[in-house]
Formats: structure tokens, sequence, C-alpha cells
């Protein structure tokens, strides 16, 4: 399929409007790729990735990218979505986030659940010891990629402020496929994990411009890390060792 633009008309527009409608769009199939297609096709983008796992740009432009999410998610329709259940391992993470964040993190997995998509939240809340041997990864002669810019006390996740996730299938197994579409609802489940937190206003990773960390939310309620360093250092902490924010 060749690239297509607001303004465009012809067979192929009409083929696009048919596919979005199959994506709950309710668009005339005209072949006129008008300011309605145009809002179907950003809506689309924003909430599916390519076939490499990265997010769709929300540009309103069919290219190559689209055209191979588009088709990805007809064909993933085909089969019946699996079933998700409640996974100990988060709901045990869920009990270490910062007080203040425990009813809305749980309230977000139980809306990630409704969407019937399968997650785990792989980690929460991380000692400074444990956030230095994270930052040491791939640096110094150590295996591994580089997959931190924070060094002990300069990561949310050290004072309950940040959430890492993946995939969790049924059979148990994890995936970090951003691409994965695991309940067959034509978008990407990475995709509808992120929509969900942002929901509830938490900074998705996958959104910044710079470091991108796909598999990571946080919500800091307008604190600095250094901020949180110097309360943490002056003991201005709840009895279970959290920042009192």
């Amino acid at each position: 399929m060749k690239s297509l633009k607001l303004g465009d008309k012809g067979e192929e527009v009409k083929v696009l409007q048919q596919m979005l409608n199959l994506q709950g769009a309710n668009l005339k199939i005209d072949g006129d790729f008008g300011k309605g297609t145009k809002a179907a096709v950003i809506q689309f983008q924003y909430t599916h990735t390519d076939r490499q796992g990265v997010p769709l740009s929300p540009d309103g432009k069919v290219g190559s990218k689209t055209w191979g999410a588009l088709t990805a998610v007809e064909a993933n329709d085909k089969n019946p979505p699996p079933d998700v259940k409640r996974d100990p391992v988060t709901l045990r993470r869920i009990k270490t986030i910062h007080p203040q964040l425990r009813t809305e993190l749980l309230e977000i997995y139980n809306e990630i659940l409704e969407r019937g998509v399968g997650v785990r939240f792989t980690s929460v809340l991380r000692s400074f010891k444990e956030q230095d041997a994270i930052y040491a990864q791939g640096r110094w002669g150590n295996p591994g990629s580089i997959v931190s810019h924070a060094r002990g006390g300069q990561s949310y996740h050290n004072y309950g402020l940040a959430v890492d996730f993946c995939l969790l299938k049924t059979n148990g197994q994890v995936s970090w496929n951003r691409s994965d579409d695991l309940d067959r609802d034509g978008q990407s489940d990475w995709m509808e994990i992120a929509s969900a937190f942002k929901m509830y206003g938490w900074e998705w990773g996958g959104d910044w411009n710079s470091f991108k960390d796909y598999p990571h939310v946080q919500k800091t309620f307008g604190y600095k890390t250094p901020r949180l360093l110097q309360l943490k250092a002056e003991n201005r902490t709840d009895d279970e060792g959290y920042v009192i924010l």
C-alpha cells in the first residue's frame, strides 16, 4: 500500500477506512481522506506500535509502519482473547508502593486486567543498594546493557513513586515485546498499560524525549529526587520509612 495523508482520494483510502472501522471508527467508506479519517488514524496511532514495538507517531499520516500495524491487528482479530488472572507477585509488589499511591495503584492494576491485559509489576520500591547495582550494569566492564542513568537515591523507585512492568502471558511467561496484542483487541497491550497509568496522571517513560524507558511509569507529586533525598536524610519519613510528601 502507498502512503496516504489528508486530501488523498481513491480505492486505497476506502481500504484504510474499512480497516479503521474494524477498530471502532465510524467512517463513511467514500475513499476521501478527510478530517474524520485523519482523526481516526491519529486515534489508532496513539494506541498501537510498529512491528518492532515502537509507538507509532500520531501524525495522521499512513505510512508503512501504520499500514503494518493495521494489518497485524486484522490478523489478530481472528483469534479469541485469553483469560487473564490476577498475579500474586504483582499484588505483593503493589504493597511496597508509597502509601499515598497504594489504593490508586491497585485501581490501575484492576483497570488493566479489565481491559483483558496480563501485566506483571517487575519493580516498585527499590533500595539505594539495588539502584546502584542496576546503575552499574553495562558500565565499568560489567555485563549487560545500560538500563538506568540513576544512582542510588536518584530514582523515584527509591521512594516508592515508580513502577516497572512487563506483559504476563496466561502460561506464566513474561514478555517485553511492545507490539504484542495477547488479548486480541486490536491494540498493543503495552500501550494499553501505559494509557491506564496516564489516565491516573502518571508519567510514562516511553514519552520521554531523550532516554526512553518503556517499562517505566512514575508519579512524583511534583518532587525532584534531590529534594526527596534531602527529606529522607532529614528523617522526614513515616513509620514504614517512606518520605512524608
